[in-house]
């Protein structure tokens, strides 16, 4: 059985074969997000950093953290986004997610960012709970930039 093992990738060092099977399953699922000109996009984000975990050239899971800046009345706000999180459905309940996720985490923690963010539906808020994520009671958004912000 091959052995499925952990690493952290800055974009630029990702392997080109793990990218692509990351693209191929976002097209998938987040249809949405691949339209207009981005549905011939082949690469993912620059800045981000990548958790991965892999069996040789065949991805089994994966998480990206996108560092966010927004100053306010001259605060600067650093925030650790998390995305891309994903798990090829073969190996689901395995522990994969959980495990990139965690990676995620640390990496925030690590870089001192001020706050971790993620956006995720309901039927999986459990499953974040339970690694320690905290979803906020629903509430007023406030864009910077905004004429209400």
């Amino acid at each position: 059985m091959p052995v499925i093992a952990d690493a952290v990738y800055a974009r630029e060092d990702l392997p080109r074969v793990l990218e692509v099977q990351v693209l191929a399953f976002l097209r998938m699922e987040y249809p949405s997000g691949f339209r207009g000109d981005d549905r011939f996009r082949d690469r993912l984000w620059d800045g981000t950093t990548h958790f991965v975990r892999a069996a040789g050239d065949v991805l089994v899971s994966h998480a990206m953290v996108i560092p966010i800046e927004l100053e306010r009345e001259g605060r600067l706000l650093r925030i650790g986004g998390v995305a891309s999180v994903l798990t090829y459905p073969q190996f689901r309940g395995e522990g994969h997610g959980a495990s990139v996720m965690r990676a995620a985490g640390r990496h925030i923690r690590d870089q001192r960012f001020d706050v971790g963010m993620l956006f995720c539906g309901p039927e999986v808020e459990r499953f974040y709970e339970r690694l320690g994520w905290t979803a906020l009671e629903p509430g007023r958004v406030v864009v910077v930039g905004s004429p209400d912000g």
